[in-house]
């Protein structure tokens, strides 16, 4: 894995957890 694939897979990890703890939360937003 090189710089960039860490960096798209970090990208993707946090906007899939943001993604489901808004949906699992929808009050806090």
């Amino acid at each position: 894995m090189n710089v960039i694939d860490i960096v798209l897979l970090g990208a993707v990890l946090a906007l899939g957890g943001y993604l489901l703890v808004a949906l699992l939360h929808p009050e806090k937003f």
